[in-house]
């Protein structure tokens, strides 16, 4: 049913253009835009760069460079086939140019030779990562000109290019250069004719190039339908050029200032968009709900469903969209009633991580973290400066790059995704950083994985001692959702999902901290720490844990039984508008929440981010310490609780299940106490979601401790189980209600 609503909407989203414009249509990307794009060459469609950069050259113009191979793969004039799930919502889809009609189109190989000559594909894994002879570093913006930045063979290549009338120019600064370099410019379906002195050239299909003095045209002699461009040997810094277009002979622009165009410039998103805060009045509850009303009307017609944040001070947090901006937003501080939001970058890809360390803000996208700088000090980022790019991707539409933390180290952590197929069952090409958590150093130079076998994770945190924490989702490997738990001396671990084991092959399983059934969390989000300075409600060390499926928030009751690290759930009071995808804490106490609904949510808005502040004159009168004996489980509040009610087991119920870790997607719930061998053996080849068997597990007595406030729940046998679920309906001392589940993992007697 869920893959046939999948369908239906994505028929409808290619149905509606004929109707009226979508807004991913309408929204300003900026001039410069990465992700993974499509397009055509001879007349086929391909992937054209797995780690694209689109470049708005004005006039509907656009070119599309390659940041792995370095290459330019195609400039057109013309739109765009929209698909991708953060556009489109359509699963095994992506944004393809329709440059049909290319100006200039180029093959799928490295866009420039390596010191033996070749252009040939020899990374590591073909067609997947950087060039060995080659890194793409960054691009600027300076008003809507986009400069990029790369090496080749050690040499420091600054690039742009301009449209004037129907001609191109490419414009280089190369650095010093101890050997020439070769870079294809184009590749036709038919041969080129280079001029005498290598200053011009036409192909058969009409292409003309023109060469400044700084670079040397000539056919390649393994292939007369490529045209290559070569650059001299030299210790001064050079400036080369060439024009091209199909409508005459072209004519070159004029040589660009790249030291202006890299200093900083004119900013392109000057409108600050007000919103007035609504700060919430409820006395009743426990947790007060205030929104941060977002920049929803925008004149860019931007997406604004932020997947990433953290605060730059105590006045101003930064926040990234699922479609690829950065906005800050001002006033928190304040009474709310004027937030200021500026748009501070744009063309970023699917970044649902954002980090501010040491002032400067980080960005976690599919292809890269970047570093955004602002040159000039107009609150726009002029620099956007590769941090880390080490990590492997392919077009799968649901490879999400989950989360940015930091340890106190200053090392980085992400998750990410697994390539599931559309529908959510099996999965695509695996490659070695699919199902990981990827640690960086502070410097970003080195890419690590500290844990992998996972499959949609959501989100992580990482403890005040280096601990590792990740959500899950139900599906292939995966029976249901789940908190991953691990110390940093425990990495690397696997996390469960076969496919994505990458080199642990050896490794046990790590279970989880706690299973959690579908009505209770359907999809991971993050997890957040409770620091020393928090006004919550809990204590200082405490572990929060978000579901994104059911935008709920569950404080974590770790146990540690017989040396074994376990633990269960217990949801909080708080009522958020859309999902709890990413959380943290204010320095004046209070929680941030953030989420959006981009897949299956019940979210009851698009996006919101929200403050939760404690209120102290409720409390709260949740379980926060829960033990495993013998025979039961005791459990302590934090408050004293009805003796009468308390030691009446009536007032308790039980239930425990397990589930089945298999190659089908998700599990049914399984009895412990009478199994059905024949049942599980089934669930490893046929889907079980519909063997529904739990256990009802019966309190034989409850005993209430000296101090009133810790219950002794015995069982007609403990038993380890995936899942016991402890219900409760009891009072305090003062005739306060306490009512509500427990869900936990216990793994022995």
């Amino acid at each position: 049913m869920q893959k046939l609503k999948q369908t239906l909407i994505a028929t409808a989203l290619i149905a509606q253009p004929l109707l009226a414009q979508n807004w991913y249509e309408k929204m300003d990307v900026g001039p410069a835009w990465m992700n993974t794009f499509g397009d055509y060459y001879n007349g086929q469609k391909r992937i054209g760069a797995i780690k694209g950069l689109s470049i708005d050259l004005g006039d509907g113009w656009r070119a599309l460079f390659d940041t792995e191979t370095l290459r330019l793969a195609n400039v057109y004039k013309g739109g765009l086939e929209w698909g991708g799930t953060p556009w489109t919502g359509q699963h095994e889809s992506y944004v393809t140019l329709a440059n049909q009609e290319s100006v200039l189109v180029t093959d799928l190989t490295s866009g420039w030779e390596d010191e033996s000559g070749s252009l040939e594909d020899n990374r590591k894994i073909k067609g997947h990562g950087d060039m060995p002879n080659g890194k793409f570093t960054g691009h600027y913006r300076y008003d809507r000109t986009v400069v990029l930045e790369y090496t080749i063979n050690e040499t420091p290549v600054l690039e742009t290019l301009e449209k004037k009338g129907e001609d191109v120019t490419r414009s280089f600064q190369f650095g010093k250069r101890a050997n020439p370099l070769v870079f294809v410019v184009a590749d036709e379906k038919t041969a080129f004719t280079v001029g005498s002195n290598g200053a011009s050239a036409k192909s058969e299909s009409g292409l003309d190039v023109i060469a400044s003095p700084g670079i040397k045209l000539a056919a390649d002699l393994k292939n007369p339908n490529r045209l290559l461009g070569q650059v001299a040997k030299g210790e001064a810094v050079a400036i080369g050029q060439i024009a091209f277009g199909k409508n005459g002979k072209p004519t070159p622009s004029a040589k660009p200032d790249f030291k202006k165009l890299t200093a900083g410039g004119p900013g392109i998103w000057k409108d600050v968009i007000n919103t007035e805060g609504r700060i919430s009045t409820d006395k009743a509850q426990a947790y007060v709900t205030d929104l941060v009303t977002l920049p929803e009307s925008n004149p860019w017609s931007a997406n604004v469903r932020f997947g990433g944040f953290d605060f730059i001070d105590d006045d101003s947090a930064a926040l990234s969209s699922w479609n690829g901006d950065v906005w800050v937003v001002k006033g928190l501080k304040g009474d709310w009633r004027q937030l200021k939001w500026q748009r501070m970058a744009s063309g970023l890809f699917e970044t649902l991580g954002l980090k501010v360390q040491k002032g400067e803000i980080y960005v976690n996208g599919r292809d890269q973290i970047t570093k955004l700088i602002d040159l000039n000090g107009d609150g726009e980022t002029d620099y956007y400066k590769v941090f880390n790019r080490d990590v492997y991707i392919t077009q799968n539409f649901h490879e999400f790059a989950f989360d940015l933390q930091t340890d106190k180290e200053g090392n980085f952590y992400f998750s990410k995704g697994s390539p599931v197929r559309g529908g959510g069952r099996g999965f695509e090409k695996i490659l070695p950083h699919h199902g990981i958590v990827a640690k960086i150093s502070p410097d970003g130079k080195k890419f690590e994985v500290v844990a992998t076998g996972l499959r949609a994770p959501g989100g992580l945190s990482i403890g005040p001692n280096g601990e590792i924490t990740t959500g899950e989702n139900e599906g292939s490997w995966q029976p249901c959702t789940k908190v991953n738990f691990v110390t940093a001396k425990d990495a690397p671990v696997f996390f469960g999902t076969e496919d994505s084991r990458q080199s642990l092959t050896s490794a046990a399983f790590s279970e989880p901290l706690v299973y959690m059934p579908m009505d209770v969390d359907n999809s991971g989000g993050s997890q957040v720490w409770v620091p020393a300075t928090a006004k919550f409600g809990l204590k200082n060390g405490e572990l929060i844990h978000l579901s994104y499926g059911q935008s709920s928030l569950y404080r974590v009751l770790p146990v540690m039984h017989q040396g074994r690290r376990q633990g269960g759930v217990v949801k909080l009071p708080i009522s958020l508008q859309s999902s709890a995808m990413r959380a943290r804490f204010h320095p004046d106490g209070s929680l941030y929440v953030l989420g959006f609904r981009g897949w299956q949510t019940n979210a009851a808005s698009e996006a919101a981010f929200q403050r939760i502040r404690f209120n102290e004159s409720v409390g709260l009168n949740l379980p926060e310490k829960l033990e495993y004996t013998s025979k039961g489980v005791k459990v302590t509040f934090p408050v004293k609780l009805d003796e009468e009610l308390a030691n009446d087991p009536k007032s308790y119920s039980a239930q425990r299940w397990d589930y089945v870790r298999g190659p089908q997607y998700g599990s049914g719930e399984f009895s412990v106490d009478n199994v059905d061998k024949p049942a599980r053996d089934t669930a490893l080849t046929a889907e079980s979601q519909s063997h529904r068997q739990r256990d009802t597990v019966v309190v034989e007595s409850a005993r209430l401790s000296e101090d009133g406030m810790t219950v002794e729940l015995e069982f007609a046998g403990m038993k380890p189980s995936m899942s016991l679920k402890v219900s409760y309906d009891l009072e305090d001392a003062e005739g306060g209600i306490l009512k509500s589940d427990i869900h936990a993992t216990v793994y022995g007697k």
